[in-house]
């Protein structure tokens, strides 16, 4: 599931085990701000330092896949 979703990304960079950054898909991101880590049960956070929300990143990833 972390690699489907981090081939959708751009710029994508492991920044550490289970932890990687990307551009943001929900705005205009030249360099990225969206942090992608990924915990030991399975779940997987995602947090856009520039302030876009959760749901707006989730929107903006099935919108470009055409999901």
């Amino acid at each position: 599931m972390i690699d489907d979703l981090l081939s959708r990304l751009d710029k994508v960079r492991q920044t550490g085990p289970g932890r990687w950054s990307a551009c943001c898909p929900s705005h205009l991101d030249k360099a990225p701000s969206l942090s992608v880590r990924e915990l030991d049960d399975g779940r997987i956070l995602v947090h856009c330092f520039a302030g876009c929300s959760t749901a707006d990143v989730l929107a903006a990833i099935r919108e470009v896949w055409g999901e």
